[in-house]
Parts: C-alpha cells; sequence; structure tokens
C-alpha cells in the first residue's frame, strides 16, 4: 500500500503526511486519527527513500511504539522493519548504554524498582525533611528540576535542592544504581555538554506523539536532538495529565513561536466515540477556562449515540459487586473480555474487581505500574531472586538489610556503608566481616542479623537442583500474592531452559517496568486512568468516580489559582478516560461507556486511597460524587441509584 492510498488530497490526514515544511505542529483530540496521519507520514518517508535509521518516531508508551511498526508492516512499507519507535525514556537509554556516554556519564545503568526506593528515601530523609520531602524532591530531579515555565532544565534552583541532588547521586553510585526516571536528566546533562555529540546529528527526522504530556527537560531532549532533523510534534493540551511529572503543555501552545514558519495543522473530527460520548466530552472540558485556544469534538454520525450509564452504588463492596456482574453478563452476551477496559484511579477500588473477577472465572489483567510486585511477599522473593543472581547487587542487599527495621535500619546501614566508602569494601563484603567477627562496627548489631538470615536462605536456595527450583522456593504454585511472578518466571524457562540466574532477573525486570502488552488481548483490563492514555475499548468502565479520586485532594497548599490550575489537569484526566470509549457499529459494537461511585466506604480504604469524605459516620466514610459528572450535565444521562 502506497503512503496515499486512500487519503484525499486537501484533507487534515494528507497534508500531514504530505507536508514537506522542516517544522510542523499538528493539534489533534481524541480519537480524530492523529495515528493513522503519523504513521502516512513515516510510510512517505521511507517509501521516499530516507533510511529507517534516520527515523526518530517518539511515542509516549511502547504500546503505542508497538502499535506503529505494526500498523506499517501490515501496509508492506519498505524498510520498516529497521524503523525503531522509541519512548524518550528508552531511547535515552539506549543511549546512556553506548560506550562512549557511559565512559562520559560515569554511571551504571541498573534500575531501581519503585519497592527498592523506599530504602533509598530513608537514607535520605534524615538530612532533606522526611519522605515526602525526599519524594517530591526526587520527582522533581527527573524532571531535571525544570518544574516551572521560566526555569532551565538542567540545575538545582536552591542550595538546599543542589544538596538533595548531591546526596541522591552519592547513594546511586555507591549503590551503582540509576533511578528509571532518572535516564532524562543524564541524558540531558549529556546532550547539552556535548554539542559534538554523534547522537545530536542522529537523525534526519523526528517525530514526536503526545508532546503536551513531556516536561521542560524531555522537550529540551527533543530541541537538542533536531539540530539538523526535520520535527512533527503531535500533541493536545486538552489532554495533558502529567502535571505530577511537571508536564509542559505550554510547550505545545508556545511551540509555533519558536518555529517561524512552521505548519500548525488540526484534527477535529472524533472517529471513536460514539456521538453521546464526544457531547459529553465537550461540555466537560468547556468548564476548563486556561484553554488559550478552546476547541471542540466534531462528532461522526455515523458512529452512532452509543451507550452510557452512570451508576451510584451504596458502598464499595456492592459498586465491586456491581461491576463485576456487570461484566459476566456482558461476556454471557457475546462481548470478549478484551472488549473491557476497567479505570480506577486508585488501587483501592482497581484491586478488588480484579480480585474478583478472577475468583469468579474471568480473565484479567491488572495494569497498575509494577502491580506484580505490590505485595511485600511478592518484593522480599524479587529482591532474595536478585541477589542470588548477582551478591554484589547493593540495591537489592541494601532493601534486605533493613526490611524488618524501623525506616530500613538507616543509622545502622549508615554506619556500614561510610565503613566502604573509607576503606574501598563493597558491602556484601563488609557485611561477611561484620558476620564473622573480624570486623566491628558499633551500633550495626539489627542490620547484621538481618544479614546473616539473609545468607541462610541464600544458601539453601543455593542447594536446589536447578533455577526452575528456586522459582517454585522463591513464588510458590499457588500464592496468590506472587502469581504474577511467577507465571512470567515459569514462562521466561519454558521458552529457554538453559537460561541463567541474571538472565532471568534481566527480563522479569523488563516485564515488569516494560511490560509487554499482546496485540490480541483476551482479558479484561484493569489501569488508572492515566496509564490508559493511547488506549481505546468498544466497552469502558470508570469505577470510583468519587470526589476525592477525580479529583484527588492536591498533596500539599495551593494558592487559589495554583487549586484551579491542578482541577483543570483532573479534569482533563477524565476526558481522557471517558473517551477512551470506542464505537463500531458496523461490526455490533456501539461503543459503551459506564460511570460508577459509591455513597459510602470504610474509612480505612477511603484514607488508603486517599480520599477525604465529605464526613464520617462511625467508621464509615461518606462520599459525594465526582463534580465531574455535574460537568457534563445536559449531555450526559441522569445518574441511578442502584440499591
Amino acid at each position: 500500500m502506497a503512503w496515499a492510498d486512500g487519503l484525499t488530497p486537501g484533507t487534515p490526514a494528507h497534508n500531514i503526511a504530505s507536508t514537506t515544511n522542516p517544522r510542523v505542529r499538528v493539534v489533534a483530540g481524541p480519537g480524530t486519527g492523529k495515528s493513522f496521519a503519523m504513521k502516512r507520514r513515516v510510510a512517505r518517508l521511507l517509501e521516499a527513500g530516507v533510511a529507517p535509521d534516520l527515523i526518530l518516531p517518539v511515542t509516549f508508551t511502547r504500546v503505542a511504539a508497538q502499535d506503529l511498526h505494526r500498523e506499517l508492516v501490515n501496509m508492506g512499507v519498505p524498510g520498516c522493519n529497521a524503523l525503531n519507535a522509541h519512548t524518550l525514556h528508552s531511547l535515552a537509554l539506549r543511549m546512556l548504554t553506548r560506550n562512549h556516554v557511559l565512559a562520559a556519564t560515569g554511571r551504571i545503568p541498573r534500575p531501581l524498582n519503585d519497592f527498592e526506593t523506599q530504602a533509598m528515601v530513608c537514607d535520605l530523609m534524615a538530612a532533606h525533611g522526611g519522605k515526602r520531602a525526599v519524594g517530591d524532591l526526587k520527582q522533581a530531579y527527573e524532571a531535571a528540576w525544570a518544574r516551572l515555565s521560566h526555569q532551565t532544565p538542567g540545575y538545582a534552583p536552591s542550595p538546599a535542592e543542589a544538596a538533595f541532588q548531591h546526596d541522591l547521586l552519592q547513594w546511586l553510585r555507591f549503590h551503582e544504581a540509576m533511578l528509571i526516571g532518572e535516564v532524562i536528566p543524564e541524558i540531558y546533562r549529556y546532550l547539552s555538554a556535548n554539542p559534538a555529540a554523534p547522537e545530536r546529528a542522529e537523525f534526519t527526522h523526528i517525530l514526536v506523539d503526545e508532546y503536551q504530556d513531556l516536561n521542560k527537560a524531555e522537550q529540551a531532549i527533543i530541541q537538542l536532538l533536531s539540530g539538523v532533523a526535520e520535527v512533527c510534534i503531535v500533541g493536545d493540551d486538552d489532554q495533558s495529565i502529567y502535571g505530577f511529572k511537571y508536564a509542559h503543555p505550554d510547550g505545545i501552545r508556545d511551540w509555533l513561536l519558536t518555529n517561524v514558519g512552521a505548519d500548525d495543522l488540526n484534527l477535529v473530527d472524533c472517529h471513536r466515540c460514539p456521538t453521546s460520548v464526544v457531547d459529553m466530552a465537550n461540555a466537560l472540558i468547556a468548564n476548563n477556562v486556561h484553554r488559550p485556544v478552546p476547541r471542540a469534538l466534531v462528532p461522526i454520525a455515523a458512529k452512532g449515540p452509543g451507550s452510557v450509564r452512570i451508576l451510584q452504588y451504596p458502598d464499595l463492596n456492592r459498586e465491586v459487586a456491581g461491576v463485576v456482574a456487570t461484566i459476566q453478563q456482558m461476556i454471557v452476551s457475546g462481548t470478549p473480555a478484551g472488549d473491557i477496559l476497567v479505570l480506577a484511579q486508585s488501587r483501592a477500588v482497581g484491586t478488588p474487581i480484579y480480585e474478583a473477577l478472577l475468583a469468579n472465572g474471568v480473565p484479567a489483567r491488572s495494569e497498575y505500574t509494577e502491580s506484580e510486585l505490590e505485595c511485600e511477599a511478592a518484593q522480599y522473593s524479587f529482591a532474595l531472586l536478585k541477589l542470588f543472581a548477582n551478591q554484589d547487587d547493593r540495591v537489592a542487599l541494601r532493601w534486605l538489610v533493613g526490611r524488618s527495621g524501623n525506616n530500613f535500619h538507616a543509622a545502622g546501614y549508615k554506619r556500614v556503608r561510610d565503613h566502604c566508602e573509607a576503606t574501598g569494601l563493597s558491602p556484601w563484603q563488609a557485611f561477611c566481616q561484620l558476620s564473622a567477627g573480624a570486623l566491628r562496627i558499633p551500633y550495626t548489631g539489627p542490620v547484621v542479623t538481618d544479614f546473616n538470615a539473609l545468607v541462610a536462605e541464600l544458601n539453601a536456595l543455593a542447594a536446589l537442583p536447578d533455577l526452575a527450583a528456586v522459582v517454585d522456593a522463591l513464588f510458590p504454585d499457588g500464592q496468590a500474592d506472587t502469581r504474577e511472578l511467577r507465571d512470567i518466571a515459569v514462562g521466561l524457562i519454558a521458552a529457554d531452559p538453559t537460561i541463567d540466574s541474571q538472565t532471568l532477573v534481566g527480563e522479569l525486570i523488563t516485564a515488569i517496568t516494560q511490560p509487554e502488552i499482546p496485540t490480541d488481548i483476551q482479558e479484561v483490563r484493569i489501569m488508572s486512568l492515566h496509564k490508559s492514555k493511547g488506549l481505546s475499548s468498544p466497552v469502558t468502565i470508570i469505577a470510583g468516580c468519587v470526589n476525592g479520586l477525580l479529583p484527588r485532594a492536591p498533596k500539599k497548599p495551593m494558592t487559589p489559582l495554583e487549586r484551579q490550575h491542578y482541577d483543570e489537569e483532573q479534569r482533563r484526566l477524565f476526558f481522557v478516560g471517558i473517551t477512551r470509549v470506542k464505537a463500531d457499529p458496523a461490526n455490533g459494537k456501539p461503543g459503551t461507556l459506564i460511570l460508577t461511585y459509591s455513597q459510602e466506604m470504610p474509612l480505612a480504604d477511603a484514607m488508603r486511597a486517599g480520599i477525604t469524605p465529605a464526613y464520617v459516620n462511625y467508621g464509615t466514610a461518606i462520599l459525594q460524587a465526582s463534580p465531574f459528572i455535574a460537568d457534563m450535565a445536559p449531555a450526559a444521562p441522569a445518574a441511578v441509584a442502584v440499591p
């Protein structure tokens, strides 16, 4: 298929694919065909003879990267098999692992899983204001300190933040590791400090999807890679939802100011959603007042009105039971499980739905970040496997010797680390000497006791006959907390019986942090609204639509203007959620949207979910519907109370 097949000259999609302007901005609402237009643009470049390795498509998720490759293969575009689409993080990691870049940065790209950062935070909190303060500082560091539009990436803006950066990097270098989010500031520093770096002239064509969700440092990296390249950015500031990562929607709004003469193209016809959902989405987003150029999606009559239900349940248990019963009825009526997407902004809502689906024999898949490592048993077994594979894994050792103690035995561990830094010993060597009595360091008894118990467990694993037996011991068959990890590990060993422990650990890390999303989805998927970005589904259920989750209460005090901006981003998140619904009436899929919420839930569950209730009645949190439900009236149907 040629790139222009089926495209009418003069239409927005044709213009996006065909323009030869070296700078192009495309503003495209949900379901308007931006991915389709980008694929055709890439196809045109390949058909014109541009070498695949000179084209860089940057997507926001690995799913989108895989989808781009699959569609180009289906089109029969020459050279598409050699084309590599990347997320910006995967591109940065690929660049960082090149020998000359590693030499320049002096870093070891061993990523920390989320749970492993717990020990790091405890080690840093005494000098930097406590756990929450360290978490906020870490997030800002991963955005290269560019939290505000006037800030230049790469520089800590205050002495306190510079001190935190110093201590954080010292911790990471000592433990021979990197934060997963740290690849962005690292590659930014490398590219900005090395104007002659080959990476800055590596590509002749760059296409960036979801530009509004990149933070300022990420957008600066694109600029540093664009010196000799033609650039096409695609996005929609109405879908900017990553403020907690310091996403910079002004980057797409102001892009034309720094790229004078660029083409400015728009997509507004919604080819995905039923007309009723388009009307609801327009009514919802119109409540945001800070929109430089208000736009409305245009519904396509052929998509039909679809089906929309808004349901209020008495309590969380009945909401979960109602969602599960609805899904079961749909499947019995012929809806494939893979056509159903459940979105919940808190695991306090999403996890009970997931567990209830499994208990009722419904195939389901949790897509929450590192969901495989949500339970402490899974964290412990995975860390133990890492140390079994490599006793010099300093991060795993640090987590394991501290997990039983208050604040991860931070004080005692610091004394061991100080000794290691003074003598050049590795932590494993120091602990072995402490255990044998060859070394004495005051006030390290509890952490050494944990080390001794750890060594006994490692010795027991080493005595097992093979790696499959190790997996059985760490992730027992039938143990719910480690079920997902076991399934992945058993599958990897079955695919390659000769796999060694270090390779197994590496493959597990990849599967957890960058999960493969099968093209033939056969399970109900449960995830956060943030995670659903880029997906679509014939049936979308958004559960937990209560004030406190949608919108979430902010974690810190805000001025009235800051709160207004915060709530507008939360409204954009709901806008993204409801527009995941895909209508295909010609194939019997009209597009179904179901919004559910509870009147009350146990106060403990509400507190865990971060919900501030309207009021509390004898240990029960009394909840209010999300204000976004009212924002959609009168385009939305009336809410119905379910007994």
